[in-house]
């Protein structure tokens, strides 16, 4: 397992990340994309309510893979690229 400091990509290993786009998640629209594994949904939606605790988000949407094999069909790639400025995906087991 490798680990990712957003804020410093060297700290935790040599990968480097997507350039950042927002600096904080307030206002934002955020989404969640689960694979359909079991707890995937639960820690997902306990994050969700965790950000808006937090945070000043605008939206939460939730998104579900079909089935953990496969990517997200494409319609709901482009309806997430439509409706959030963030999207989070989970595992779970």
């Amino acid at each position: 397992m490798v680990l990712l400091h957003p804020g410093n990509p060297t700290k935790a290993g040599s990968a480097k990340l997507a350039p950042r786009r927002f600096t904080k998640l307030d206002g934002l629209r955020v989404g969640l994309l689960g694979n359909t594994k079991l707890n995937a949904d639960n820690i997902l939606l306990a994050l969700g309510d965790l950000l808006k605790e937090r945070y000043a988000i605008k939206e939460v949407v939730h998104y579900k893979k079909p089935t953990f094999a496969l990517p997200a069909p494409q319609a709901t790639v482009d309806e997430m690229v439509e409706r959030c400025d963030v999207v989070l995906a989970g595992v779970g087991d």
